[in-house]
C-alpha cells in the first residue's frame, strides 16, 4: 500500500517543509503521510518522498516515541478509519513488553462469558489487566465487569486514530499504572479538515463454526463555516462466530488421602487420611458455539468561534451482545470416594477410580450484554502566546445485562445413582494425566456399557442452574488545567476529580434452591420417590458432537468419549415447567421440600444477598509538570519533572447472610441445602493519600542516538469488587464448603520504578532499542485462605460444626520485578520489505514455589518472557504482513474455579503458546482497496495448568478464522 508522491519545491519553501517534516508536523493533514527522505535534484529543486500506508504509520509511531518526554510507544492508523490490526489488543502485542490475554469459554469471576480465542486484555511487563489503566482521550473509562481491567474488544479498531502506551507516567493524565497507561485517541473533525467519508465491509469465516459473519463500518467527517464548525459520525457493526473444543477441569483440590485408597494397598491399610495429594474434582468435555455481535457509535461536534477558543462535545456508545451454546459431559469426584489411586512423585493423582458414579450431560446457554456510553465536553482557551487553559468534563456509564438478561441457563441431565436405589452408576476412573496430555475417563456408560453412553432411553432430570449477573458502573470526572510555555520550557498544572460508583448483584435459582426442584436422575435409574427426578422425553436427546481430533497438539485425543450429547436446555426447562405445580399436583420425582418459597412449577431467579455490593470511590488530585530543554556537554537534554498528589475515599456496603442449617439434598447426596439467617447490611470505609513524583531525562548523544533515564512512583488501586466486607458461601458440596469475603481496608499497590534505555534511530523507519527496568512493588493483594467453621452449625455428614474454606483479599508482601526489553525495526531502503522484532525478559525475587503448602503462599503473577516477529512488504499498493507472537508459560493468578484446597488458594498457570497471523491488502484504486486476514494460521490452542505442569485445567482449541473485505474512502 505504499504510494510515492513527488513534489518539486524550490529554495526556502522546500527547506521549511523538510524541517517541519523532521519535527513530525508536516503531512499529517494528508492522513498520516510521513516524509521518508528528501533529495536535491540536478536543477536545484528538492524531491520530497512521502511514504503512506503501513510504512508511513510505522515511521509516525517512531516519531512519537522519539519525541516523547517519557517512555512511550505508539500505534497510529495508516489512514483515517484504517487501523493496522483488526482489534486493538492484537495491535498492541507488537509493542515490546506487551502481551495479550485471550478469551476462554468460562463465566469466570466477571459474571460474563468471553469470546474464545479473541485478544481481549493486555499484560505489560508481566503486570496483568488490573495493573494497566485505560483512558479514552485522557479520561477514565467505566467498566461493568467488576474489575479495573479493560476489554479492548469493546472498541472498534477502525475508528481509533492512535494508541499511546505509557510505560512511565504522565502526571497530568493519571496516577500512572504499575504496568502501563493506555490512552486511546479517537479522531475529531478538526484533526483533518474538510469532507471525509470512509468505510469498509467484510465477511469472516471460521472453518470450525462453518458460518460466515458480516461486519461493516462507516465514518463521516466534515468541517463548515471556514473550518470553524466540525462534525464526525461513525458506526461499526462486527459479527464474530467461533466454535471451540474444550477439556475442562475446574480445580485440582489439595487434600489428604488414606493409605487404603491407593492401588495395591495391603489388607488392613489405614483408613485415616494422611497422604498429601491433588485430585480432579469436576472433569468435563465441552464444545462451545459462540456468536458475538458488537456495535460501536461515536458522535463528535467541534466549534471554534475564534482562533483562541475551541469546544468539543463527544459521545461514545458501544454494545456487545454475546451468546454461547455449550454442550458437554462431566463427572464429579469426591476425594473420600476415590479408589485404586496412583500418584506421581509430586503428589498429583495420575489415575484413580470412583465406584457408582453418576453421568451428567450439560446443555447450557451462556450470554451477556455489555453496554457502555461516555459523554464528554472539552474547552480549550489560548489566552496568549504563552498561557493556555483547558477544562474537561466527562460522564461515563457501563451496564452488564441492563435488561436483566440471563447470564446462564444450564440443564444438567443424566443417569446414575442418587442414593441406595441407583441402578446405573458407573465405576468411572480418570487416567492419562501428564504434561501436554488430556486426562480421560476410563469407563463410561450405564454400569460401564460404553455402547449406551449417550443414554439409550434412560436420561432423567438432575439440576437446572439459572443466573443473571447485573452490574452498573458510573464514572464522573472533571479536570481544569493551565499551561505556560516559553521557548525551551513548558509548565503544566491542574486539578482533577473522579467519582466511581459501582453496584454488583447476582440473581440466580441457588438462593431459593429452585435449581434442585427435579434432581435425582429419575426412575429409570432406580430413583423413585420425592426429590428423585423425572424421566425426560428421549426425543430431546437425539443429537451429539464428535471428539475426533478434539484438541490440536495434545495427546490422548483418541481416548475421549467418541460422541457427547448436544441438546437445548430451554427445551428441558419447558418440559419440566409443563408438569405443573407440585404443591397442588402430585408429580412423582418432584422435590416439594427443597425450596424457599416452595417450588410452584416455574423456575425463578432471585437476588443472591451475598452478591449485592455497592462501592463509591472519590479521587481528588492536584498535579504539576515541568518540561524543559537544556544541554549537557554540548548534547541536547530534555528534562521532564512531574508530581501528582491523590487522595482517595472509599465507601462500600453489601448484604451479608450467614448459614443457619445444612442438610443433604434428597435428590443429590453430593450437595447441601442451606437455610440462612436474614441478610444484614454491612459497610466499610477507607481513605488514603499518595504523592507520586516522576523524572524523565532524555540525552541526545548524537542526531540518531538517545539515552533515557526514567524514575517514578506509580499507583494501582485495588479491584473495586474486592472492597466490600460481605461474606458469601460460594460452594456447598459435601466435603467442599467454601466462602469468600471482600476487604474494605485494602490499600493500593505502589511501585517505585527505574528505567535506563538507549534508542538508536540509524535510518529512516529503522531503529534499535534496549531498556532495562526495575520495579519495587509494595502492598501486593493476595487471597488469604484459612480453614474456618460455622460455630454451632452442624454438618450432617460428620456431626461436627461445618468446616469451610474462607478466602479474602489482604495486603501482603512486597516484591521486586525486573526485566529487559529489546526492539529492532528495519526497512530495507525502498524495497518495500521490512520487519519488526522485539523480546521481553522478566524476573522477580518472589517466584512461585509449588512445594510451599502454606495457605498464605505468594508469588508475583503475570511474569512471562515474550517475543514478537513481524515481517512485512509494503509497496506499489500491495501490502502483506506475517506476525508470530510467543509467550512463555506464566502464573496468571491464584485461584481456580473450585477453591476448596486444604493447601491454600491453588494457582492457575497459562501454558506457553505461539500464534501466527497473516494479513494483506491491495489498492484497486487510490480510494478503494481489498484486504484479507487469516488469524491463528498454526491452529494454536489455549491451555492452563495448576500447581504442577501435569495438572491440566483448561485445553481449548479455538481454531482459525479468515476475513475478506473492501475498504473505501472519499
Amino acid at each position: 500500500m505504499s504510494t510515492l508522491r513527488r513534489e518539486s519545491l524550490a529554495g526556502m519553501r522546500a527547506a521549511e517543509l523538510l524541517r517541519s517534516a523532521l519535527l513530525g508536523g508536516a503531512c499529517l493533514a494528508a492522513l498520516m503521510s510521513v516524509p521518508a527522505a528528501a533529495q536535491e535534484a540536478a536543477d536545484g529543486t528538492v524531491e520530497t518522498v512521502v511514504v503512506t500506508g503501513l510504512r508511513g504509520s510505522l515511521q509516525h509511531n517512531l516519531d512519537i516515541k522519539r519525541d516523547a518526554d517519557g517512555l512511550l510507544d505508539a500505534i497510529s492508523a495508516e489512514d483515517l478509519g484504517k487501523f493496522p490490526d483488526s482489534d486493538l489488543a492484537a495491535a498492541m502485542q507488537r509493542i515490546p513488553g506487551v502481551s495479550v490475554s485471550r478469551g476462554v469459554s468460562s463465566l469466570g469471576s466477571t459474571g460474563a462469558p468471553t469470546s474464545t480465542g479473541a485478544a481481549t486484555e493486555i499484560t505489560v511487563r508481566g503486570f496483568g489487566p488490573t495493573f494497566n489503566e485505560t483512558l479514552y482521550d485522557g479520561r477514565q473509562v467505566s467498566t461493568a465487569i467488576g474489575s479495573r481491567g479493560f476489554d479492548f474488544s469493546a472498541v472498534s479498531a477502525d475508528f481509533v486514530s492512535e494508541i499511546d502506551i505509557l510505560k512511565s507516567p504522565d502526571s497530568s493524565l493519571s496516577a500512572g499504572a504499575i504496568g502501563a497507561t493506555v490512552n486511546i485517541k479517537f479522531p475529531k473533525p478538526f484533526d483533518s479538515p474538510g469532507l471525509k467519508l470512509v468505510g469498509s465491509f467484510s465477511g469472516s469465516y471460521s472453518p470450525e463454526s462453518g458460518q460466515p459473519a458480516p461486519s461493516g463500518d462507516v465514518l463521516f467527517s466534515d468541517t463548515f463555516a471556514n473550518d470553524t464548525i466540525g462534525v464526525l459520525v461513525d458506526f461499526a457493526y462486527t459479527d464474530n462466530r467461533t466454535r471451540s473444543n474444550h477439556v475442562n477441569i475446574q480445580g485440582w483440590e489439595g487434600s489428604t488421602f488414606a493409605p487404603s485408597q491407593f492401588a495395591g494397598a495391603a489388607p488392613g491399610a489405614s483408613t485415616t487420611p494422611s497422604v498429601n495429594g491433588w485430585a480432579i474434582q469436576d472433569y468435563g468435555v465441552y464444545q462451545e458455539h459462540t456468536n458475538e455481535v458488537r456495535e460501536n457509535g461515536r458522535l463528535v461536534l467541534q466549534w471554534r468561534p475564534v482562533d483562541a477558543l475551541e469546544f468539543t462535545l463527544n459521545d461514545n456508545y458501544s454494545r456487545d451482545n454475546l451468546k454461547q451454546n455449550q454442550y458437554g459431559y462431566s463427572v464429579w469426584f469426591n476425594q473420600g470416594s476415590l479408589q485404586d489411586i496412583v500418584a506421581n512423585s509430586d503428589g498429583t493423582l495420575v489415575s484413580f477410580n470412583q465406584p457408582g458414579t453418576p453421568t451428567d450431560f450439560q446443555g447450557q446457554i451462556n450470554a451477556s450484554v455489555i453496554q457502555n456510553n461516555e459523554t464528554g465536553f472539552n474547552a480549550k482557551w489560548t489566552v496568549n502566546d504563552k498561557l493556555s487553559a483547558t477544562f474537561d468534563a466527562d460522564f461515563a456509564e457501563s451496564w452488564l445485562n441492563p435488561g436483566g438478561q440471563l447470564t446462564y441457563i444450564d440443564a444438567d441431565v443424566g443417569y446414575g445413582p442418587s442414593g441406595a436405589g441407583g441402578l446405573f452408576g458407573t465405576d468411572v476412573g480418570i487416567a492419562g494425566v501428564g504434561i501436554n496430555k488430556l486426562p480421560y475417563p476410563t469407563s463410561i456408560g450405564p454400569n460401564g456399557n460404553t455402547a449406551d453412553f449417550l443414554g439409550a432411553g434412560i436420561i432423567g432430570s438432575h439440576v437446572l442452574p439459572i443466573g443473571s449477573t447485573r452490574n452498573y458502573d458510573q464514572v464522573g470526572q472533571a479536570r481544569l488545567e493551565g499551561a505556560w510555555t516559553e521557548q525551551h520550557l513548558q509548565l503544566r498544572f491542574g486539578v482533577s476529580y473522579v467519582s466511581d460508583r459501582e453496584s454488583l448483584s447476582e440473581y440466580d435459582d441457588f438462593a431459593n434452591n429452585d435449581w434442585q426442584a427435579y434432581s435425582g436422575y429419575g426412575p429409570a435409574s432406580g430413583n423413585i420417590g420425592p426429590g428423585r427426578g423425572v424421566t425426560l422425553p428421549q426425543g430431546l436427546f437425539t443429537q451429539s458432537f464428535s471428539t475426533s481430533g478434539f484438541i490440536n497438539g495434545f495427546g490422548n485425543n483418541g481416548n475421549l468419549p467418541a460422541q457427547i450429547l448436544q441438546f437445548n436446555p430451554l427445551a428441558v426447562q419447558s418440559y419440566l415447567q409443563s408438569l405443573g405445580n407440585p404443591q397442588t399436583t402430585v408429580i412423582p420425582g418432584a422435590n416439594t421440600t427443597c425450596c424457599s418459597p416452595p417450588f410452584d412449577g416455574v423456575y425463578r431467579i432471585v437476588l443472591s444477598p451475598g452478591s449485592y455490593r455497592k462501592i463509591y470511590e472519590e479521587t481528588l488530585a492536584a498535579y504539576v509538570t515541568l518540561a524543559m530543554q537544556t544541554s549537557l556537554g554540548g548534547m541536547p537534554l530534555k528534562i521532564n519533572l512531574g508530581a501528582r498528589e491523590e487522595t482517595t475515599s472509599v465507601n462500600s456496603s453489601g448484604l451479608g447472610q450467614l448459614p443457619q442449617t445444612f442438610t443433604v439434598q434428597s435428590g443429590d447426596h453430593t450437595a447441601f441445602n442451606i437455610n440462612y439467617f436474614p441478610a444484614t447490611l454491612q459497610t466499610g470505609t477507607n481513605r488514603y493519600t499518595h504523592l507520586l513524583p516522576n523524572l524523565d531525562l532524555a540525552l541526545q548523544v548524537t542526531d540518531d542516538l538517545q539515552l533515557r533515564l526514567d524514575a517514578s512512583r506509580t499507583l494501582t488501586k485495588p479491584p473495586l469488587a474486592d472492597l466490600t466486607p460481605v461474606p458469601s458461601v460460594t460452594a456447598s458440596r459435601v466435603g467442599d464448603v467454601a466462602a469468600t469475603s471482600g476487604n474494605p481496608d485494602l490499600m493500593p499497590y505502589t511501585s517505585d520504578n527505574i528505567d535506563i534505555s538507549a534508542e538508536y534511530y540509524y535510518a529512516p523507519n529503522s531503529y534499535v532499542a534496549i531498556d532495562g527496568f526495575t520495579k519495587y512493588v509494595d502492598n501486593f493483594i493476595v487471597n488469604g485462605s484459612t480453614q474456618e467453621t460455622f460455630a454451632g452449625v452442624t454438618d450432617p455428614t460428620t456431626g461436627a460444626d461445618v468446616s469451610y474454606t474462607l478466602t479474602a483479599p489482604v495486603n501482603g508482601p512486597s516484591a521486586k520485578v525486573y526485566g529487559l526489553e529489546l526492539a529492532l525495526q528495519h526497512v530495507f531502503d525502498d524495497s518495500g520489505w521490512g520487519f519488526q522484532a522485539n523480546a521481553t525478559l522478566v524476573g522477580t525475587n518472589k517466584p512461585y514455589n509449588p512445594n510451599d503448602l502454606s495457605v498464605s503462599g505468594f508469588a508475583v503473577t503475570g511474569l512471562a518472557n515474550s517475543a514478537n516477529l513481524v515481517g512485512f512488504y509494503d509497496k506499489d499498493g500491495f501490502q502483506a504482513r506475517v506476525a508470530a507472537n510467543w509467550r512463555a508459560s506464566y502464573l496468571d493468578h491464584f485461584g481456580q474455579l473450585q477453591n476448596g484446597s486444604k493447601f491454600g488458594i491453588e494457582p492457575t498457570f497459562v501454558n506457553s503458546t505461539i500464534q501466527v497471523d497473516f494479513s494483506t491488502s491491495y489498492d484497486i484504486t487510490e480510494n478503494v482497496n481489498v484486504f484479507f486476514e487469516a488469524l491463528n494460521l498454526n491452529d494454536a490452542t489455549y491451555s492452563t495448568h495448576g500447581r504442577f505442569k501435569e495438572q491440566l485445567l483448561d485445553a481449548v482449541d479455538y481454531g482459525r478464522s479468515f476475513r475478506l473485505g473492501v475498504h473505501w474512502k472519499l
